[in-house]
């Protein structure tokens, strides 16, 4: 994906819906041990600082054994249960301080995002991610150990800069599994596909311009009819359909700020009247523009 660094375009996706990442927790674990964080409705990642535990999904019928470095990420809250032995004890958390299970370590976070409805990039991943220390690589190794470096101490911003580190984790992590899998969807499969990058890149740097299937075609080097298919069958979605959804991410964005317009956004998104803009608008959020705005001005005030 190497072709990519130019146009950077996960990067151009991640900021548009704004991802926010933090830590909540930094557990201490010995004798018998289960610790299951789901339920949050966010994607969440824990990573080992120190020891060893195992790894249960309802994604794999054996579990895990997981150890000092490596990264777990359940971008969907999928149900987990990180435990000090291989065999599962009912689905509760608990903690037995007792036994000669490992004393192990972890810094627990979050993804999130703050902006769009249904999150491109989350709907292209799987239920579980798992990174291993070596095959994670020495970037991410740095990485890691500074997190888990900066998690140990209690200095003056330690809270903002693990924030920080876990921002770069999750995009450290969508390269991972960009570069580690043979079998993307979504807006990751279009990211990693050459003729669709191209494409793609073009509407999300003009999503306001008059686009037509014809013109995106060519912006790839296809043809018209073999552009939609290929398009549609690694995207998942139609051409005019991602853009009028990429679309209204920004709009969404641009009516944060009070003094824009309706009619603005929806000429800077490319629409001819504010009707078809509205309209637009509410079969992707589900509810109108103006719904929208209230919301983040009552957000604001609060």
């Amino acid at each position: 994906m190497s072709d990519a660094l130019q146009d950077d375009l996960l990067s151009t996706v991640l900021s548009a819906y704004q991802l926010q990442a933090g830590i909540y927790d930094n557990p201490t674990f010995c004798g018998h041990w289960q610790h299951n964080t789901t339920g949050f409705r966010r994607a969440a990642f824990h990573l080992i600082g120190s020891g060893a535990c195992w790894l249960h999904t309802h994604e794999s019928a054996e579990p895990m054994q997981m150890h000092a470095g490596d990264l777990v990420v359940l971008p969907h809250d999928a149900w987990h249960m990180l435990t000090a032995d291989p065999v599962l004890e009912g689905e509760a958390p608990r903690r037995i301080f007792d036994g000669d299970g490992p004393f192990t370590t972890m810094v627990c976070g979050y993804f999130d995002f703050r902006a769009g409805g249904r999150n491109p990039v989350l709907a292209a991943l799987p239920q579980v991610i798992v990174v291993d220390r070596e095959a994670g690589g020495s970037a991410m190794q740095g990485l890691s150990q500074l997190l888990l470096s900066e998690a140990a101490c209690a200095e003056v911003g330690t809270r903002t800069v693990l924030d920080k580190l876990a921002d770069t984790l999750f995009v450290m992590t969508v390269r991972y599994f960009v570069n580690q899998s043979s079998d993307l969807r979504g807006v990751l499969a279009g990211l990693a596909d050459a003729r669709l990058r191209k494409a793609l890149a073009v509407m999300h740097r003009e999503p306001g311009k008059a686009w037509t299937l014809d013109i995106l075609a060519r912006e790839a080097g296809m043809s018209r009819s073999a552009f939609a298919q290929h398009f549609a069958e690694r995207v998942g979605a139609p051409p005019i359909d991602y853009l009028t959804r990429w679309r209204m991410t920004q709009a969404e964005l641009m009516l944060r700020d009070p003094t824009v317009s309706v009619a603005q956004v929806a000429e800077q998104m490319g629409y001819e009247t504010e009707a078809a803009f509205r309209k637009a608008f509410k079969r992707i959020h589900g509810v109108g523009p103006g719904s929208i705005r209230r919301w983040f001005r009552e957000k604001l005030i609060d």
